[in-house]
């Protein structure tokens, strides 16, 4: 990979081509176009105003990644940002500032990540890797939580395996070992850090070789059941949509792989009561496709479908029947 030097803790060289601090004003930057702003991230004065600048323009410019990549030495700046701040994790003395900063250049690999071409350059050159500190807790510290929901948004970018590149995407996350830090933010990190991970996770779940890999042993597979029983505890206090629909899916398919060889008592006796009594009744009372899911997760489970305790039944039919007599009273 050209535009990146062989490792990203060498100090940085600036060339006498590289624009001067005098020649720039920060306040002027704004009106800058982003082959112009690109050319001034090398000025380490100027570059976190330049990243500020350069992310603000991403949906204008739609070749952004593009000139992020192939501009020399912009990704290597963007990693010393990232690199930068290991120092301060533990203990935790990250400021608000640097937090922001970090997050703007973490910001600019997540638009790398949405286009396919450079996506690819990212994982082949394995610079995800340098993300994975973000992920590890270090305590509550509010600043290097926002970093981390930011360095899990960029890794959900790249866990999109619905491309020609997919597959060795794939490959680079199960080899990186990720499912297992994801577990550790779904387990003990703040409410949208879990989400992401788990959406993470289940992105891998859904393909047949990170499944594979998650089963391979009895280890890994239960060390993510436990914490997908764990983040349902959680949610059922607060219940988020979303995030449920995430973890019903990895219970689904996780589901796919004892279906085939056999009852599994022990993985039964994993699966949270609270997703079959009411605790999610009404979140999921009008989401056909998260109650679909269920029903597949009940029949895989337990060789039957499921069905509502006898007593919801009964006020589903009177609600259903009121609702037709209204209807039937609007057309009289």
């Amino acid at each position: 990979m050209e535009n990146l030097p062989e490792s990203p803790f060498s100090e940085s060289t600036l060339g006498s081509s590289s624009p001067s601090p005098s020649q720039k004003n920060p306040n002027d930057l704004g009106a800058l176009t982003p082959n112009q702003l690109v050319l001034l991230i090398h000025d380490a004065s100027l570059r976190e105003e330049v990243m500020h600048h350069l992310y603000e323009k991403k949906d204008s410019c739609k070749n952004l990644a593009l000139l992020l990549w192939n501009n020399f030495n912009t990704v290597y700046m963007l990693l010393l940002e990232v690199t930068s701040v290991y120092s301060k994790f533990s203990p935790s003395m990250l400021s608000m500032k640097e937090a922001t900063r970090v997050c703007c250049a973490l910001a600019l690999f997540q638009v790398l990540a949405n286009n396919p071409e450079t996506r690819r350059g990212l994982i082949k050159a394995k610079i995800p890797c340098y993300f994975y500190p973000f992920l590890k807790p270090f305590g509550d510290d509010e600043h290097l939580e926002h970093v981390r929901i930011t360095t899990l948004g960029v890794l959900g970018d790249l866990t999109k395996f619905d491309d020609p590149n997919g597959s060795h995407a794939l490959h680079f996350f199960l080899e990186s070992e990720v499912v297992p830090l994801c577990l550790k933010c779904m387990d003990v990190c703040d409410e949208m850090s879990r989400k992401v991970a788990t959406l993470i996770v289940m992105n891998i779940l859904t393909q047949e070789r990170g499944l594979t890999y998650c089963c391979a042993t009895r280890e890994r597979f239960f060390a993510i059941v436990q914490v997908l029983r764990r983040v349902v505890e959680k949610l059922s206090p607060k219940p988020c949509l979303l995030h449920l629909e995430y973890v019903i899916q990895c219970y689904v398919c996780l589901s796919k792989i004892f279906r085939s060889i056999g009852p599994c008592d022990a993985f039964a006796r994993q699966i949270p009561p609270q997703l079959f009594d009411n605790t999610f009744r009404r979140t999921l009372l009008h989401e056909h496709e998260a109650s679909w899911m269920l029903q597949v997760l009940h029949l895989n489970i337990y060789g039957c479908l499921y069905f509502p305790p006898i007593e919801e039944r009964k006020k589903i039919a009177k609600k259903a029947a009121s609702s037709s007599k209204g209807k039937g009273k609007g057309k009289k």
